[in-house]
């Protein structure tokens, strides 16, 4: 509810009467850029410390709030080190979970070892989905570094939502903009969804355009400079049923009406993935980012779905992890999306692996 009236207040379109809260935000974000130069300030000149660690440090985030494809990225960059002999570790902040512990190993490189109410939902779907790669959640991305490299010998850490996160130094700086709204409203929070200035752009070796389905994207070309760019898509690669994980032909539901749900930063996303397929969806609801879901928000789903007709149950695999225990009446299948580099796959390769070696171990020879 709040999230609706947060962007209801911000939104260019806003109704008369939220005029004077949104000039109270204007001050407000007024505030909030003062603080973020005196930030930027304190650990450019050593008042707050920046520390570095005895390895590689990727960072994938994003200017704005949530919604650019950041955990999909960060997948795909463990992927391709993985790939090429090297030893990733994700780090990330473990966001809806419940641990205020300094240090969650989510996956050892082995097996998923906590549950998305302690780490939130985004770790364990990295934890369960990669391949031998190490997920941690943790406020102090120093803290849980060390971790990575004191247990698990990485040679590489790669940080989710870590653009703003100042007090560990960083070798690549990946900056995520969705294409269509690559800036939001274009206003400071609270006033509107950047999380800095549009001008720290420049502080990127790579910027992505995600959710790029064509076309020229609006965004000031004085900010990207010389900064190498590339575009990236979602799709739909699997459909599987969650209590057998068969895999369903896509072809059926062409034929068949289904229904769909999600908790993410932007389920309109995930429905137009979902109608991009050819899917007959004849009902969506979409749930407040990081949902803990109960047992009455499953049999209301249901509910919907057989009262217009749905045979089957579409989430994403996010949400899905959050629902292993449950027990459902109609099949409920999560949504497996990839993610595409449209154009830029050589500047993404050459940023990410040119000039660097894996690290010879007993474990990786």
């Amino acid at each position: 509810m709040m999230s609706e009236t947060f962007y209801k207040v911000i939104s260019p379109e806003r109704e008369w009467y939220w005029f004077p809260v949104f000039a109270i935000l204007k001050l407000i974000s007024f505030v909030y850029l003062l603080g973020h130069h005196f930030r930027l300030w304190a650990y450019r000149w050593g008042v707050f410390p920046s520390r570095k660690l005895d390895c590689r440090v990727i960072s994938v985030g994003n200017l704005t709030l949530g919604g650019t494809g950041k955990t999909p990225f960060v997948m795909m960059i463990a992927e391709t080190l993985r790939g090429n002999g090297f030893k990733p570790a994700i780090l990330t902040r473990g966001y809806g979970g419940k641990s205020g512990d300094p240090v969650n190993v989510v996956c050892d490189g082995k097996q998923t070892l906590l549950s998305p109410e302690w780490v939130g939902d985004e770790a364990v779907m990295m934890a369960e989905k990669l391949k031998n790669v190490p997920v941690l959640t943790g406020s102090d991305r120093y803290q849980t570094g060390r971790y990575a490299l004191d247990h698990f010998g990485v040679d590489t850490l790669v940080l989710d939502d870590g653009f703003q996160h100042l007090a560990l130094n960083r070798d690549l700086d990946i900056l995520l903009f969705d294409h269509l709204r690559p800036l939001g409203n274009g206003h400071l929070f609270p006033a509107g969804e950047l999380r800095e200035p549009a001008s720290e752009t420049r502080r990127a070796d790579m910027v992505c355009f995600t959710h790029y389905s064509g076309g020229s994207i609006n965004f000031d070309s004085r900010l990207l400079g010389s900064v190498p760019q590339i575009k990236t898509h979602l799709r739909l690669d699997s459909i599987i049923r969650m209590d057998d994980e068969e895999v369903l032909d896509m072809e059926i539901l062409k034929n068949e009406p289904v229904a769909a749900f999600c908790g993410i930063a932007k389920p309109e996303g995930f429905r137009q993935i979902l109608l991009d397929s050819q899917i007959q969806l004849k009902f969506f609801k979409s749930f407040p980012d990081h949902h803990a879901y109960t047992f009455q928000d499953i049999r209301e789903m249901e509910s919907c779905a057989i009262k217009e007709g749905a045979r089957f149950i579409l989430l994403p695999e996010k949400d899905a992890v959050k629902l292993k225990d449950m027990k459902f009446t109609l099949p409920f299948f999560k949504v497996v999306i990839e993610l595409e580099i449209l154009e830029g796959r050589e500047i993404f390769n050459k940023q990410l692996l040119a000039g660097q070696r894996p690290v010879e171990t007993s474990n990786n020879r």
